[in-house]
């Protein structure tokens, strides 16, 4: 008879042999043990492929897909496609949860009679100094759509009936915010639980920290639009109102300038501080002038050398 788990954790994993064990050890500390783990390596060029299969000659409860790369929104989808259990979770693969997570999962989903819907857990930081509480609001009851829309909720908190996932999944063609959407389109349609213990740990480290190197800003930037104007969304767009598409494309433009500032391309932070200020007028409007006057001489210079020339 085949096995028959009752989760599905799902973990697309890029170069990241090096804590996959760690990870993986999450879950088979858990309290609960009826399930499953998909690793889908998205074309990883380390030691993934040897690392887990040491894993599985240990743990037959542990499974290993291969795909060329494709981003972790078409991994997640080929992981729920590969799985069998009856609710999926999607662990990031340097993310952790507490021994007692999936108990407490399953605890609420027999009690709430085995919800079609979406349950997400608080969580806590887990840093190089150890465990940080993190302040979370509590969603109010019948503004589930909009608390999935405003409050980022990573994709290790998550945990969806299998059902719901037959009818949205990642969107492939979005590599930033793609789980903004999917809890959004879920939102419209099917019931959300906020669970309030805090039992999944999420690793802050330099790669996922705020590095405004990198303007990884601008791919949240096309998601969200995307989400607002593509017809693929044109109903779920509908159902979000005017004041938060301009508030989160402000906060994404102004955070976009904040890069530009970093890497000294002030002409383009001043571009994108517009965009900002177009958006919302009113949004973080001391820091948008301070930004601006810091570095209106440079700004002035540049003028000036583009009109001699």
């Amino acid at each position: 008879m085949d096995f028959q788990p009752f989760f599905s954790i799902i973990i697309p994993t890029y170069n990241r042999a090096y804590i996959l064990p760690e990870t993986i050890q999450s879950i088979q500390q858990q309290t609960y043990s009826n399930w499953e783990i998909i690793v889908v390596d998205d074309g990883s060029t380390d030691n993934t492929a040897s690392v887990i299969k040491s894993l599985q000659q240990v743990d037959g409860r542990i499974r290993y897909v291969f795909q060329t790369n494709a981003e972790r929104s078409v991994a997640r989808n080929n992981g729920a496609t590969n799985s069998k259990g009856k609710y999926l979770l999607f662990l990031d693969s340097d993310d952790a949860f507490t021994p007692y997570h999936l108990t407490q999962l399953e605890q609420f989903i027999q009690a709430s009679n085995f919800p079609v819907g979406l349950m997400f857990s608080n969580m806590l930081y887990l840093t190089d100094g150890g465990l940080e509480t993190v302040d979370l609001p509590v969603m109010q009851k019948g503004k589930e759509f909009e608390y999935m829309l405003l409050q980022p909720i990573t994709p290790s908190r998550v945990c969806v009936h299998r059902d719901v996932f037959q009818v949205f999944n990642f969107d492939p063609q979005i590599t930033i915010v793609e789980d903004l959407v999917l809890w959004v389109c879920i939102a419209s349609r099917f019931p959300v639980y906020q669970l309030i213990n805090p039992t999944v740990l999420y690793r802050v480290h330099p790669d996922n920290s705020v590095d405004l190197s990198r303007n990884s800003y601008e791919k949240r930037y096309k998601g969200l639009i995307r989400l607002f104007n593509s017809n693929d969304y044109r109903a779920i767009s509908a159902m979000i109102s005017t004041e938060i598409k301009k508030h989160l494309l402000a906060e994404c433009t102004f955070n976009m300038a904040r890069h530009y500032e970093f890497v000294q391309r002030y002409f383009a932070m001043s571009s994108m501080l517009l965009r900002s200020l177009f958006y919302k007028f009113n949004y973080r409007n001391k820091e948008r002038l301070y930004m601006f006057l810091s570095h209106l001489p440079v700004l002035g210079l540049y003028l000036r050398t583009r009109k001699r020339k």
